[in-house]
């Protein structure tokens, strides 16, 4: 029994000494592990529904033999609580109703409520009518390829992309509007 007992001390006395050894590298392993993970990219999903406004856009020289565009809204998305959007970019018509945007938007961002942007850019076509799932008052529609291209705050450095499926109507104040759908992915800061 004295045997056993010398056993179990031997045993618990280097036990003792292993243990606080591997606990000091352990706690050290840690917090180099939680600074490794520190601002770590992940890629999410991404979806944002709002509706927009077209605003009445001055003079300018900024589409040369194009018309310019500026389009405001608010809405809600995944990685926003409440989101607004602000979209500026020229138009080349192509017929009642159509146009394209070759070039791309000047300027495309959606900003959260505190203020963080995140930057977008697309180009495509506004195609006259509807396709089957938009709602009878669609007008034209527009269905491209977005990416996503950094921000501020939060959204600094992120990047990514997906799809847009968004309609033109016209609003019962009478005036056109847009509604946006943007599906797909944001690779961010964790």
């Amino acid at each position: 029994m004295k045997t056993v007992l010398k056993m179990i001390l031997a045993i618990a006395v280097i036990g003792f000494f292993t243990a606080c050894n591997s606990s000091d590298d352990f706690e050290t392993d840690n917090v180099d592990s939680f600074k490794h993970h520190e601002g770590k990219m992940v890629t999410l999903g991404f979806n944002i529904l709002l509706y927009g406004t077209y605003q009445e856009v001055p003079e300018n020289d900024d589409c040369p033999g194009l018309g310019k565009v500026i389009n405001t809204g608010e809405g809600t998305g995944t990685h926003f609580k409440k989101v607004t959007s602000y979209f500026e970019f020229c138009v080349k018509p192509t017929g009642p109703g159509g146009g394209t945007y070759p070039e791309g938007y000047l300027v495309a961002y959606f900003e959260d409520e505190n203020g963080d942007r995140l930057n977008v850019e697309v180009a495509g076509e506004v195609i006259p009518g509807r396709v089957p799932g938009m709602p009878n008052y669609a007008l034209s529609y527009f269905k491209d390829p977005f990416k996503i291209t950094g921000g501020t705050g939060r959204f600094e450095g992120a990047t990514g992309g997906g799809m847009t499926n968004d309609y033109n109507f016209i609003g019962k104040d009478g005036i056109p509007h847009t509604s946006h759908h943007w599906q797909g992915t944001i690779t961010m800061k964790k």
